[in-house]
């Protein structure tokens, strides 16, 4: 598949020289073809640059911020994008070669906003150590939400309308993805989907940035502000939830 909607890669990467060369590998072999990948460098001070510019391929564009906040890089990115479709991938993390391609191929042929994917977890040399599944339908999505995590961001491709009419990414240090898929749940009818393959494979090292405590915080106050705004008991049941991850975590 070569042709099609064009898609925008983007990803921030700060520190990212070890493994950002298997990354952008993985995005450059994909069966699908029409995508240029964003690659926002953020108060980096190793090779990175480098690396990227060592690939020849025009599909490759590479700007620089000295602003080390996640949600303002990823922002910048959707900014310079010029695709119909975003897909997300960081910088340490693989894409099956077609990744793209099926999770086009759901959007045109069922009108998803956005799709994810099961995970494979590898280990710093890129053994494979486990798997994670999400829930499959909308249905299941929206109602998981409120006590566990249910997109992986790495994994999502999305339409880039959709997400620039919420405001792009507002807020969290740690978990900006969850507080986007809760924004996008306030219209029912934008529409989730988790494609139940492996086609994202997850990388888990030592100098990652982990879920944690302060994560959990971030997303009770996410449900806090929907439990106050939309006056929704399932957002409070949601906050305390994630408040007691926050303690016990």
């Amino acid at each position: 598949m070569a042709d099609g909607v064009k898609i925008s890669v983007i990803i921030a990467i700060y520190n990212g020289q070890k493994y950002i060369k298997e990354t952008i590998e993985s995005v450059l072999n994909q069966s699908y073809k029409n995508f240029e990948i964003i690659a926002v460098v953020n108060c980096s001070c190793d090779e990175t640059i480098a690396i990227l510019k060592s690939f020849d391929d025009v599909r490759i564009r590479i700007f620089e911020t000295n602003i080390c906040q996640l949600n303002f890089n990823l922002n910048y990115a959707l900014l310079q994008s010029s695709g119909e479709y975003i897909a997300r991938i960081d910088a340490d993390d693989i894409a099956l070669s077609d990744r793209f391609e099926k999770q086009v191929e759901c959007i045109e042929k069922h009108n998803y906003d956005v799709v994810g994917t099961n995970l494979e977890y590898m280990n710093e040399e890129s053994k494979t150590i486990s798997f994670k599944n999400y829930p499959k339908t909308d249905e299941k999505i929206r109602k998981k939400i409120y006590y566990k995590s249910v997109i992986a961001h790495p994994s999502v491709m999305y339409k880039k309308e959709t997400i620039l009419n919420v405001g792009g990414y507002l807020n969290g240090k740690m978990s900006e993805d969850y507080d986007l898929w809760i924004r996008l749940m306030r219209d029912k009818s934008i529409k989730f989907y988790n494609i139940q393959e492996n086609l994202t494979r997850y990388r888990i090292h030592t100098t990652q940035a982990k879920g944690n405590s302060y994560a959990h915080a971030e997303i009770a106050g996410y449900f806090l502000r929907e439990a106050i705004s939309q006056k929704s008991i399932k957002s409070f049941f949601g906050c305390i939830v994630y408040i007691l991850k926050a303690f016990f975590k």
